[in-house]
Formats: C-alpha cells, sequence, structure tokens
C-alpha cells in the first residue's frame, strides 16, 4: 500500500501590514459585502477506492496552529486571529488532525515550536502534518517574512525587523526537512509569488488521479504582491467553508485536491475582498508533479484499511423501487433532503437547475446564469454583481466607502499616492521649522470632513459623544444654557452635510476607534505630516491653488470671497489635486499628534508624533470660517487642549494602507 504524508502548511497571515485591506470600489456608491454564506447540506457522494486509499494510509494526522496577535514593538493587534483559528481548530479535528496550539511567540520561541514539532511528528513517513500561521507578515526586495510578536515594524527600523523577521527561506528548509511527500502552503497575506513557480491550471479541475501519488511542494496565497491583505480574514472562513461544507469540490466527486482549493479560493475571496488568492508549485520538477486529497463532510477517514476481496456468490439483480419524494418545495424536480437550494424562485429556475438543486452557474463566479450578464467570464476572474469582469485594484484617486456592520456608510475616501514632500514653512515662524522632507506610504483620506450626519450616527450607536450643542435624548434641541455660544450657528449645526463641530479630540478619536469595529480597518486621525501632505496635493505654494486666497476658494474669515457666516456644506469648493475638499478653511481639524513647539527630531516617514512632555494639547490644521487666510496655509499649524471643543474645530480621518 502507497504511503503518503500531506503536510499543508497554512500560513495564515490575517494582515500584512498594519492594517486591514481597504474594501475596493471604483465607484463611490458600490461597496463590498462582508463574508457571509448561506449554509446547504452536504451533499452525499459514493467516494473513489483511489481516494479512500490515499486517505486511509495515514498513521497519523498532527496540526500545529500559531497564532500571534498581541504585537509589543510597533506592528498594530490582531484580535480577530484567536476566534479564527478556533473556526479552524474545528475543522481540523473533523478532519482527523490531533491539534496543537501556541500564540503570541517571540522570534526565538516561534523558530522552536517549529523545530520541536517537526521533531516529535516530522519523521514518520505515515502521519501528515499540518502547520497553520497566523499574524502579520511582511515583504522586502520580493522576498517574504512571517512576523513574531517581538518583529519590529520594517517602516521605522529594518534592521532591527530582519533581526527578528521569519524569512520564507525558512520554512522551505524546514518543509524539505520533514521526510514528506506532499507540502501544501497556504499564506493569507500579501506576500509576493517568487517562492513558488505559478503554473496554468485548467478552467475545470481534473479528477482525482495517480497525480496524487507523486511529491509536491504546492502553494496558495490570499493575494498576489504588494495587496492589502483585511485583519478580519475573508480567506480563512472560506478556506474553512471550502473544505466543511464541499464548497470547494469542483468536480463533484467528493475529494477536494489541492488544485481544486486554490481555483475556489481564487474565485471565492475577491467577492468580498480586494484580494486576488494565487497558486502554483514550487520551483522544482520532482516537487511539484503531485497533488492534495481531502474528503469532503464532517468527517476524514482515518487510517482506514480496505477490507481484502472476497469472492462471493452472484445474487440475481433486484431493480429497486423508483425513490419517494417527500417534498420538493420549489418543483425544481430535486427532494427537499436532497436540494442544497430547496426554496428557489421562479426567476430562479428560469434558466435551469443543477443536480444540486441550485440555479445554474455555468462560469463558476457566484453569480447564477439568471442574473448573470455575462455567462463565460474566465474561470477565476473577479466580477461585479451582474457577474461582468470588474478591475477593483484601487489606484491613486479612486474614491470607495466601507460598509459599517449596522448597515451604514464609512465616510468617503480617497487613495492617496506615496511621496516626499517638504514639510514646513521657508518663510515661517519657528513653531513650522525646521523645513525637513518627509516620505509618506500610501494612505486612503476622508474625500471630506466629517459630516454631522457621519458622527451622529456614532454618538447614537455607543449613547455618548455627543457634542455639546445636543441634549442627549433629544439629539436636534440646541442648548439654551451653558453652551449659548452654539447658538448663534441656527441650521449650520444640525444641516447632515456640514462639517461635524463642538467635538473634542477625545471624542474624534473614539469615532476613529468606531470605524475600526465597524469595518475591521486601521482607520484614525491623520499624522500632522499625512494633513500637511494632502493639503498641499504636491505644491509648495501657501494654497493648494497659489500663493493669493483668492476668491470664492475656501470658507474663511476676511477676503476670502465666500457666501457663509459659519460652516459650509462639504464639498462646496472645488477639490485639491488628490481630490480632497476643504483642507483650507471651513473647520479646523484635529490631528493625531501631540503638540511639539517645533519640528527638530520630528519623524520624517509621514508617522504620527506621539511622544511630548504634554498629553493635555493636540494639533489642529487647516483654518475654519471664522479665521484669517492666513491661518489657512498649508504650513500654518495651531493646537486646542484635547478635552475640549470649539464651534470651529472637527475633522476627517485617515485609513492606513500599508504595502509590502
Amino acid at each position: 500500500m502507497l504511503r503518503y504524508i500531506l503536510i499543508i502548511i497554512l500560513v495564515l497571515l490575517s494582515a500584512c501590514t498594519k492594517t486591514g485591506d481597504v474594501i475596493p470600489s471604483r465607484d463611490s456608491t458600490s461597496t463590498r459585502v462582508p463574508y457571509t454564506q448561506v449554509v446547504p447540506p452536504i451533499r452525499q457522494v459514493a467516494l473513489s477506492q483511489h481516494g479512500l486509499d490515499i486517505l486511509s494510509s495515514y498513521s497519523g494526522s498532527y496540526a500545529l496552529l500559531i497564532g500571534e496577535s498581541k504585537y509589543t514593538n510597533g506592528w498594530s493587534s490582531l484580535g480577530a486571529i484567536p476566534d479564527e483559528l478556533k473556526d479552524v481548530e474545528k475543522i481540523l479535528i473533523a478532519q482527523g488532525f490531533k491539534v496543537e496550539k501556541s500564540f503570541d511567540l517571540g522570534y526565538e520561541a516561534l523558530k522552536a515550536r517549529f523545530d520541536t514539532f517537526i521533531n516529535q511528528y516530522g519523521f514518520d513517513e505515515d502521519n501528515r502534518l499540518l502547520f497553520f500561521y497566523s499574524g502579520h507578515g511582511h515583504t522586502r526586495h520580493d522576498k517574504g517574512y512571517l512576523v513574531p510578536v517581538d518583529a519590529a515594524d520594517p517602516n521605522y527600523d529594518e534592521k532591527g525587523f530582519l533581526q527578528k523577521a521569519v524569512g520564507m527561506n525558512q520554512v522551505l528548509t524546514w518543509a524539505r526537512r520533514i521526510e514528506a511527500k506532499h507540502v501544501l502552503f497556504l499564506f493569507d497575506s500579501c506576500f509576493s509569488g517568487s517562492v513558488f513557480k505559478a503554473k496554468n491550471l485548467p478552467k475545470i479541475p481534473t479528477q482525482i488521479s495517480d497525480a496524487a501519488e507523486e511529491p509536491v511542494r504546492q502553494f496558495i496565497t490570499a493575494g498576489s504582491a504588494y495587496e492589502v491583505v483585511p485583519a478580519i480574514s475573508v480567506f480563512t472562513p472560506a478556506f474553512v467553508d471550502a473544505l466543511r461544507y464541499g464548497w470547494g469540490d469542483l468536480f463533484k466527486d467528493g475529494y477536494i485536491t489541492g488544485e481544486e482549493l486554490g481555483l475556489y479560493l481564487k474565485n471565492k475571496v475577491p467577492q468580498y475582498s480586494s484580494q486576488t488568492p494565487q497558486y502554483g508549485k514550487i520551483n522544482d520538477y520532482k516537487l511539484s508533479r503531485g497533488d492534495f486529497v481531502f474528503v469532503v463532510g464532517a468527517k476524514q477517514v482515518v487510517a482506514q484499511v480496505t477490507p481484502p476481496i472476497v469472492p462471493v456468490r452472484p445474487v440475481p439483480v433486484v431493480t429497486p423501487p423508483p425513490p419517494i419524494i417527500i417534498s420538493d418545495s420549489d418543483g425544481d424536480g430535486v427532494a427537499d433532503n436532497l436540494d442544497d437550494c430547496p426554496y428557489n424562485t421562479r426567476q430562479e429556475l428560469s434558466n435551469g437547475i443543477e443536480q444540486s438543486g441550485c440555479p445554474i452557474d455555468s462560469d463558476y463566479d457566484g453569480i447564477e446564469d439568471y442574473r448573470d450578464s455575462c455567462p463565460n467570464t474566465p474561470y477565476g476572474t473577479k466580477v461585479k454583481s451582474n457577474g461582468c469582469p470588474a478591475q477593483i485594484v484601487l489606484q491613486p484617486g479612486d474614491t470607495f466607502q466601507d460598509r459599517l456592520k449596522d448597515g451604514g456608510l464609512a465616510p468617503k475616501m480617497v487613495m492617496i499616492p506615496a511621496g516626499s514632500f517638504q514639510m514646513g514653512d521657508i518663510q515661517g515662524a519657528s513653531d513650522k521649522k525646521p523645513v525637513h522632507r518627509v516620505i509618506n506610504y500610501q494612505f486612503a483620506a476622508g474625500k471630506y470632513e466629517v459630516t454631522v450626519g457621519e458622527y451622529l450616527r456614532f454618538a447614537r450607536a455607543v449613547n455618548k459623544h455627543f457634542p455639546k450643542w445636543l441634549e442627549k435624548g433629544n439629539n436636534y434641541n440646541i442648548h439654551t444654557g451653558s453652551s449659548n455660544y452654539y447658538k448663534q450657528f441656527g441650521t449650520a449645526l444640525t444641516n447632515e452635510n456640514h462639517p461635524i463641530v463642538g467635538i473634542s479630540w477625545n471624542d474624534a478619536n473614539a469615532y476613529t476607534k468606531w470605524l475600526v469595529k465597524q469595518t475591521g480597518k486601521e482607520y484614525r486621525l491623520p499624522s500632522e505630516a499625512e494633513w500637511e501632505y494632502v493639503a498641499r496635493a504636491g505644491t509648495t505654494t501657501k494654497y493648494w491653488w497659489g500663493n493669493s486666497i483668492g476668491k470664492n476658494k475656501a470658507n474663511c474669515n476676511s477676503n476670502c470671497g465666500d457666501n457663509f457666516n459659519y460652516t459650509a456644506p462639504v464639498g462646496s469648493f472645488s477639490p485639491n489635486q488628490f481630490g480632497l475638499y476643504d483642507t483650507v478653511g471651513n473647520v479646523w481639524e484635529w490631528c493625531a499628534d501631540k503638540w511639539h513647539d517645533n519640528y527638530i527630531n520630528a519623524p520624517t516617514n509621514g508617522s504620527v508624533w506621539d511622544y511630548a512632555i504634554s498629553n493635555k494639547e493636540r494639533v489642529v490644521r487647516g483654518g475654519s470660517w471664522g479665521y484669517d487666510p492666513d491661518l489657512a496655509r498649508a504650513a500654518f499649524r495651531g493646537w486646542y487642549v484635547r478635552g475640549n471643543s470649539l464651534g470651529n474645530i472637527g475633522f476627517r480621518v485617515v485609513l492606513v494602507v500599508r504595502t509590502l
């Protein structure tokens, strides 16, 4: 009997950088929906003897799950990992694995954990091993790395990062050290494809065959190089569901091969994220001929020995009676107890039904033929809701909106290109010196200042952080007591399309944290360097349009030629070259940075300058409707006490979109 080892190294990196991924959308009104699935019953099929021979050859199945979530050296924490690993653990136990778990390992402990597990289980040729790593990942010069919890952030300390990061070459060394035929790597990260040799796979996978006996080192990554991966994984639940419910069984033969799994994830994940899963095999002929085999359903066949064939007396063939259909709710000819979609509508039945009872989806793009405007889309192509190909890679200038868990929308965001600029004012005061060059990585910035409507959605959801001009419980009544200051604003305060005012830095920061919980993305207040970068938008003049304030170009106090006594609706004036509105005037905007009297020792990489002796003052930028235009210059900086609020201070948000 053949002996096989299935070694599946599932290196699932819940986020490849310090943030989650941005839900891609070129249209400001279109969004992606969260990953959810309607769970059908598992289809029962007759399993081939060849597949059963492979599955029954294992003497033991062992899995090591490693979750890196509580980072200590500049990387963001990944709080979703423990729950994601619980789902992975459940499906692996159902597949017959003995599971061991380790969390939050430093560099030395991480390497030791891999070595110990391999030494214990990796040299029995009848075992199959599964390594599942979930945490941050990073790519540098086309080389991929696992990030232990004590590794430095390479954006700030590249040498410190390289001293602690675990390179993918080390993973390949571990894989080759194990005496096994089959090795499968899955990465939920944006590692580059240089680790493996990509193959041109068929549109429809072939049935399990003798090729599965050959050695293989097979790879599936959640995205191509430099794609952003969300902190809350889409790849992980899609992988779990592919095995749990048999959705990865594209050939419908009761097994899921590695090729089928790669094709399935390449099609499924982009429907819910901007990731583009890739798959292929190692650049080594001897290790690139085989394939992997999983069985569909809740229980894997483990150590099942095929019984010997015993001659038996022929018996007369008896024709069984026709099956009795107990019920067929949707009238599609498939009994409800065998129907994966037992409640099809008339429209869903219009273009035909598969044997499973579900509407036909000829091109396997997740859009049934009856609502597919492009029913012959090549397999694995990203598609829009109408089934037609969609280009969803965000470029600088693209606008998008994330959907909130409560059904609403986050602020409109604009992708900002990476670049450098001279920060400060050559002719300005000492608090704007020394002029220094700052390099900003790609990020997204709010197209507008956060509006009254957007902010009040948050305040009502958490039942606190209301602006001073609102009475809790009667949100549109202006105070007549100690807050008389705000009475002069009139309807400007309550118009949902005006920028929010009367909120402190603490309130604005709380709003960004709420967005993080609602979207799983890394929203925050902009750093002072990020703010000036987007306000200048590639220019070196006082304002993004020139050195003169001009007429009716911004909402400020005198000589601005605008028609607003207080705040103006967001977007009332022309946008700058980056596509952002109101970076000049309207309302002061809170920044994340603590106040410093000058730029001595200021960060040069666009990061938040958080260290300061005082924790009370926070930076404000951009001027407002109540101040002269000189204070609205791109270089001008001011401060206000973080716990206080005024009727001319608001904010906009940024979204960290670090690439590898």
